[in-house]
């Protein structure tokens, strides 16, 4: 409950403050949460990490200079040191981070914009739009999504631009369906025909009335959309049909890394374990936001 003192003003009128809101409540609630907060922190901490190696990690983290060879722990070469084509390890780590991140974020943005739009378009309209939409989120879902990244690197070959756009194709789906089922749940309340009756226009009453109720879960699935791009992506990347050497993307550095794991276990266990601390603190995150956001747990303190 809340233990803010509620005190009315001149006119002997209760205010609720900020805290009585929605958004104050669900605020309050993810923040007593934390384990969902250690997440936060992690998650915050390797963006920091990868933000600094982008501006001040200086060294060699794509050309091969085999004379360098230094794979020991705290070398000269850095921390890490460099693996077998004399390539500084940690900025390499770091720069893997920046891609990850980049990649997923500007995935996480096209294929929510794109979900919401024909998933809105689909809830509200209904009939043979909802049909029409439906079918092809269907038709796309039975396809496995190893065999559509395939058959893009195939056409158009390995690059950042084929990676975003394959994420985004296969990404879209499922926000489609959530907020679909979130605008059919809602168009049907008595405020939505109370604003059809006033002639509020359908722009209007999805930007003003549905869009607003129906964001809390699509703010939960843009948090696991965004573990999920950068886990496709690493799988991509491992398999190799994302990015390629030398691009040094996490995925790209674990699979360079098996033949080695005997003799340098670091090779593989520090790009390994820094994605597994991405995607797992995301995830983290994204479930504490789903139990800050669902409603049926306001008020229970």
């Amino acid at each position: 409950m809340n233990s803010d003192p509620i005190t009315p003003d001149d006119h002997g009128v209760v205010a609720l403050g900020p805290r009585d809101s929605f958004w104050g409540d669900a605020t309050r609630r993810f923040r007593r949460n934390r384990v969902a907060m250690a997440a936060l922190v992690v998650f915050l901490g390797l963006v920091l990490f990868a933000l600094y190696g982008f501006f001040f990690l200086k060294g060699n983290y794509t050309s091969a200079r085999p004379g360098l060879q230094r794979q020991g722990l705290g070398s000269d070469y850095g921390i890490l040191g460099t693996d077998t084509l004399g390539r500084d390890i940690l900025r390499r780590i770091s720069r893997g981070l920046g891609i990850s991140l980049t990649l997923a974020a500007a995935v996480t943005v096209l294929s929510t914009s794109i979900g919401m739009l024909l998933g809105g378009l689909a809830g509200y309209r209904g009939g043979w739009v909802d049909m029409l939409i439906g079918r092809f989120i269907d038709a796309v879902y039975a396809i496995p999504y190893v065999i559509i990244g395939i058959s893009a690197v195939a056409v158009f070959g390995a690059n950042f631009w084929t990676i975003l756009l394959t994420l985004v194709f296969t990404g879209w789906l499922s926000t489609a369906l959530l907020f679909r089922a979130s605008v059919l749940q809602i168009r049907s309340q008595d405020y939505i025909e109370a604003a059809r009756a006033t002639g509020a226009s359908t722009r209007r009453i999805l930007l003003n009335h549905v869009l607003p109720n129906a964001l809390p879960p699509i703010i939960i699935s843009i948090a696991f959309g965004v573990a999920g791009a950068i886990s496709v992506e690493s799988i991509f990347s491992f398999l190799g049909i994302g990015f390629i050497e030398p691009t040094p993307a996490l995925g790209v550095m674990i699979r360079n890394a098996r033949g080695q794991f005997q003799s340098y276990p670091h090779l593989l266990l520090v790009p390994a374990t820094v994605l597994v601390l991405l995607t797992v603190s995301i995830a983290i995150v994204g479930d504490g936001l789903r139990d800050a956001l669902d409603p049926k747990l306001r008020g229970v303190d």
